[in-house]
């Protein structure tokens, strides 16, 4: 299979794990609720908040490391002009427990708790915070469904109202579009003093470290040119075979009179018609493997003959690799330059991953 040259993500291709952090729900609007009813922190209670799987999608096949709740205090300037600084986090001893737990469901119909979630943190808040930052004691991993996070009292501590900000589930009338929150506190006769759903979910920083695929070692079998002419016929043909089962990407260069366009694209059968110098390149791409050494093929479609005549086919002496500071590596990783030397002593430098597309409208083809 053969296509044209472009900007592929190669997954062979090694990455440096590192933590990411995906901040969601940084809405317009603020909550004394969720997720921690801070005016009854001195009684029990309990917020279990769903964030949809869209919502996360980034953080898919991840593991979560720690969850922030951003207080007003972090807000400056909100779109009513306000300056919140001052409302950091008051509640504060006691314990509260984060649990997390993929669900079906993207919000809840009845005030019912979701249950056998995991506990993978606790807390002592302490007050004058701008944040309510749970680490987590291990790293949860994240499949990718919509996620339910519970934020329990434990043990009590001192009440005091908190707002949080975050964003809410309404549409242009201002009609609920589906509740993700649900909050339940008692009071202090150990009744219920709320128990209701709520179309509110707090803004929440998720600090999560990518997930891994195991990394390929072995590169693609390098493709073959073949080029030929047919009797009667002003062209020159060129056919790209695999040497193994791969993708092959390619990308020709023409010339004319000292003139080289850019790197164009051709349709997959190549044939030349205009007379001219041109060169391809290509390489290979199988499933599970590095991409391949590029080659280059050189030939001249000649005006006087109306055939054509090779000028040369190389092969790859070696190739080396570099970083953007020009230091070498020993192999590709991330965006690489790519040296090739071949055994006629020419070289040829390209951007790794290969191949950017281009068009040139000077090419035949």
């Amino acid at each position: 299979m053969k296509k044209f040259f472009t900007l592929i993500a190669v997954a062979a291709m090694a990455f440096a794990a590192q933590a990411n952090v995906l901040s969601v729900c940084q809405g317009e609007y603020q909550s004394s609720y969720a997720p921690v009813y801070g005016l009854w922190y001195d009684t029990p209670g309990v917020t279990q908040m769903i964030y949809s799987a869209d919502m996360l999608a980034e953080m898919a096949d991840g593991d979560i490391t720690e969850v922030t709740f951003l207080t007003l205090g972090n807000v400056d300037g909100t779109p009513y002009g306000q300056d919140f600084s001052s409302y950091t986090l008051n509640f504060s001893g006691g314990l509260l427990s984060l649990a997390l737990k993929e669900v079906d469901e993207v919000g809840f119909t009845e005030t019912v708790f979701v249950t056998d979630a995991t506990v993978v943190s606790t807390l002592v808040p302490e007050a004058g915070g701008y944040f309510l930052t749970f680490a987590l004691d291990e790293p949860f991993h994240y499949n990718g469904g919509n996620l339910m996070v519970e934020v329990k009292v434990q043990e009590p501590g001192n009440y005091a109202s908190t707002y949080f900000w975050g964003t809410a589930m309404y549409d242009e009338n201002d009609e609920v579009i589906y509740t993700p929150t649900y909050m339940y506190n008692e009071n202090y006769s150990g009744e219920a003093n709320v128990n209701q759903l709520s179309a509110f979910l707090p803004a929440a920083d998720f600090t999560y470290t990518p997930g891994t695929t195991p990394q390929p070692t072995e590169k693609t079998g390098a493709p073959v040119f073949n080029g030929y002419t047919t009797d009667g016929i002003h062209a020159y043909f060129i056919e790209i075979n695999e040497s193994e089962p791969s993708t092959i990407y390619y990308r020709v260069q023409y010339g004319q009179d000292g003139e080289f366009t850019e790197w164009a694209e051709y349709e997959d059968i190549l044939s030349f018609t205009q007379d001219g110098w041109y060169r391809i390149e290509a390489y290979a791409v199988a499933d599970g493997k590095l991409p391949s050494d590029p080659i280059a093929y050189e030939f001249i479609v000649n005006p006087a003959t109306g055939l054509s005549e090779m000028v040369g086919s190389k092969t790859v002496a070696n190739t080396r690799y570099f970083n953007v500071a020009g230091q070498e590596m020993q192999e590709a990783n991330g965006l690489t330059i790519v040296v090739t030397t071949y055994t006629d002593g020419t070289t040829s430098t390209v951007k790794h991953p290969l191949f950017q597309r281009s068009r040139s409208g000077d090419a035949g083809g």
